[in-house]
């Protein structure tokens, strides 16, 4: 995502839902939210429940957008945080896309999306067990873009399950393979920034 998008949905948020959120309320409290949610998305793809499935995931993902705008605007950045919140992200992708498994079709294409993540979150671990007095390093354009195309599949993947539109199954495709290139592209950035950490 770039900065200026990023300004924009941080401006959005603080002239709209932030007028209502009062100061003690913390952008941990919506990484909380969304690990709760988590598996309430589990509960209804299980039943097949998939409309109400969508719109719980689709919450989830806002969350996730309120708490890193509200951490910036409010200036409420904290290691802790940074550390919690792509760990939801993960918890979210890996395990919605897992429980599509036994409704999609093109499942090699999901598993792809769910082995780059577990090697980006095993990068960090790295990272942090070697460094422990580190800084946890913020997300780059390519891990935000990566997040925004496999929450745009997985929703729309929700969407033709709902439907069975072909067309929403091919566009399905398109989306994985954005978040699949995505995903290499954080994947390898991630690990040049930890080697050169490492390196200092």
């Amino acid at each position: 995502m770039s900065n200026p998008l990023q300004k924009a949905i941080d401006e959005f948020w603080n002239k709209t839902l932030f007028k209502i959120i009062p100061k003690f309320v913390t952008p941990n409290y919506f990484t909380f939210l969304r690990f709760f949610l988590i598996p309430v998305v589990l509960c209804f793809m299980a039943i097949q429940w998939f409309g109400m499935a969508l719109l719980i995931f689709l919450l989830a993902a806002l969350a996730d957008s309120i708490d890193g705008s509200l951490a910036r605007i409010r200036k409420q950045i904290s290691e802790y945080g940074t550390m919690l919140d792509p760990m939801a992200d993960k918890f979210l992708i890996v395990l919605s896309s897992l429980f599509l498994f036994f409704y999609y079709p093109y499942v090699s294409l999901l598993l792809i999306v769910i082995i780059i993540d577990v090697l980006i979150g095993m990068e960090g671990l790295v990272l942090m067990i070697m460094k422990r007095d580190l800084e946890t390093p913020p997300s780059n354009w390519t891990g935000k873009s990566k997040m925004v195309f496999q929450v745009a599949s997985i929703l729309i993947i929700m969407f033709y399950l709902m439907t069975s539109s072909v067309v929403l199954l091919d566009i399905s495709v398109i989306i994985l393979y954005l978040s699949i290139f995505t995903g290499v592209l954080s994947f390898f950035s991630y690990g040049w920034r930890a080697y050169k950490i490492l390196k200092m």
